[in-house]
C-alpha cells in the first residue's frame, strides 16, 4: 500500500505536478510509512520514481552525481513533475526509485550519472546515506527502498 499523508487533507503524493501551488513550497507532512514528503517546485522535468536533489529554496531536479555536489537532501517522486510545476516528493518512509540493474538488496546505494537513477556499485563517492533496496533486481526498474530521512554524503564510511 502506497504511504499517504497523515493530519493534512488534500495530499496526494501519487498525484502528477501541477502548475499553481497547493501549498507553500517546503511544507512537509508525514506519512502513514513513518516518513515524510515536501512540496516542491520542479527545476526541470522529474521522472516518477526518480531520486531527486532537493535545494534550500525547495526547488528539485532529478539527482546526478554531479548535482549531489552541491544539493545534500534527496527526495522520492512518487509521481511525474513538469519543470516549473509543483508537487510531492516522499522523504524517508519505504518509497519507490529507480534503481540500475543488479542492485542488491540491503547495501549502500549512490547516485549515477543517470539521471534520477541510484545504483549499489561504487560509481562516484556519493553515497545517499539511510537507503537501502528493500530486494534483489535484475532488471532496472523502480523498487521499494527503505529510507531513513537520506541526504547525500561524499565518501560516506568508505
Amino acid at each position: 500500500m502506497a504511504a499517504f499523508a497523515i493530519g493534512v487533507t488534500g495530499v496526494d503524493l501519487s498525484a502528477e505536478g501541477t502548475s499553481v501551488a497547493g501549498f507553500a513550497p517546503g511544507t512537509v507532512v508525514n506519512l502513514s510509512d513513518g516518513g515524510q514528503a515536501i512540496y516542491v517546485k520542479a527545476l526541470s522535468e522529474i521522472s516518477q520514481f526518480a531520486c531527486v536533489l532537493i535545494g534550500a529554496a525547495a526547488t528539485a531536479q532529478m539527482s546526478t552525481t554531479t548535482l549531489a555536489v552541491a544539493t545534500k537532501r534527496v527526495g522520492f517522486a512518487q509521481c511525474s513533475i513538469a519543470s516549473a510545476f509543483y508537487g510531492w516528493v516522499q522523504m524517508g518512509g519505504t518509497p519507490k526509485v529507480n534503481l540500475a540493474a543488479n542492485c542488491a538488496p540491503s547495501v549502500m546505494l549512490f547516485t549515477t550519472s543517470v539521471s534520477g537513477v541510484l545504483d549499489d556499485a561504487l560509481v562516484s563517492a556519493a553515497n545517499v546515506a539511510g537507503c537501502v533496496a528493500q530486494t534483489t533486481i535484475s532488471n532496472a526498474t523502480a523498487v521499494t527502498i527503505t529510507a531513513g530521512y537520506p541526504h547525500i554524503t561524499f565518501n560516506g564510511g568508505l
